[in-house]
């Protein structure tokens, strides 16, 4: 049932400003996206939008979009609900969320030829149904392995880099994957597909917990590939991007001064703070112990990581 399609073609001229966050997963992507909502600049994808996405514009054109957010609301309580569990996001409707879990049902959605079509209608609804003058902001953290392709795509497209120290990411990615698997979570069932039905094939849930237990190794094998690839992409590609149209900041700057950083961006976006708020209150970075297989992990790629580790101060 898809409640949206006699609206459609309310769509087909709704133009829209985009601008990028490129980061890896648990580079910092979430808190920038958080943080940069709350300037209320732009418009976003948020809970509602992934998890209501085919009423997202009959909701609106019903005014019914305030009844929609509150029986989501009503859905988590049912469901204990109170945040993400792997990072302690507090959860709901209005949460700021990735537009990959809308083009793709699999496990790692990127913009593609295929998905193109489905993020322009995904822009086109939130444009038509939010403020129409505010760019709209997006991230999907395995575009940073396709930002050249996006910029090709939306040649008018701003990006906003975030790095964070390998080490901590890779410590980061593999205690997710360890939460995600070990214990489901009701809130990632509602937003990603694949997930869903990981759990709904009980043989394919053994065969992965199993696969990706600390006794193979293989989520650090995975892991430390991933964050050269990532690296590697970012080196050879950067320069292809004007300089005009990209920021890159450091997830370890954003904690330690986010206001400074956040006025930095929307400087270059050529945005102003709605807001007016400082952010320090809203930054509360974790100290987690660092994992034997991620220190491993790390130094079997930390040779090749070093252009991307003294280029962003990390060596």
């Amino acid at each position: 049932m898809n409640p949206d399609l006699p609206y459609l073609d309310l769509l087909k001229d709704v133009g829209f400003r985009p601008f990028f966050i490129m980061g890896d997963h648990r580079s910092g992507t979430t808190l920038l996206y958080q943080l940069l909502a709350e300037t209320q600049c732009f418009n976003i994808v948020t809970a509602y939008h992934v998890i209501r996405y085919n009423q997202i514009v009959f909701d609106h054109m019903q005014g019914a979009g305030a009844a929609s957010k509150r029986e989501l609301s009503d859905t988590f309580a049912q469901l204990g609900l109170k945040d993400r569990v792997l990072d302690g996001v507090a959860v709901s409707p209005d949460l700021p969320e990735e537009y990959g879990f809308v083009i793709d049902g699999g496990p790692r959605p990127q913009l593609t030829p295929s998905t193109l079509p489905k993020f322009v209608e995904l822009c086109r609804k939130i444009q038509f149904t939010s403020e129409p003058n505010r760019p709209i902001l997006l991230k999907n953290p395995w575009d940073i392995l396709r930002f050249a392709y996006v910029k090709e795509c939306f040649p008018q497209a701003k990006l906003i880099f975030i790095h964070r120290h390998p080490l901590t990411v890779i410590n980061s990615q593999l205690r997710a994957i360890r939460s995600l698997l070990e214990t489901k979570s009701a809130y990632t069932a509602l937003t990603a597909q694949w997930y869903r039905e990981m759990y709904q094939n009980p043989v394919r849930l053994f065969a992965t917990r199993l696969l990706f237990s600390s006794r193979f190794q293989l989520a650090e094998r995975i892991t430390a590939r991933h964050i050269r690839l990532v690296a590697d992409y970012y080196l050879r590609n950067i320069g292809s991007i004007p300089k005009t149209d990209y920021v890159s900041i450091r997830y370890e700057d954003l904690c330690e001064n986010p206001d400074r950083v956040i006025q930095e961006i929307l400087d270059f976006g050529g945005c102003r703070d709605h807001a007016q708020k400082g952010y320090q209150d809203r930054v509360h970075p974790r100290s987690l112990a660092v994992l034997p297989g991620a220190e491993a992990a790390f130094q079997s790629v930390r040779a090749k990581l070093g252009p991307f580790l003294a280029l962003h101060g990390y060596d």
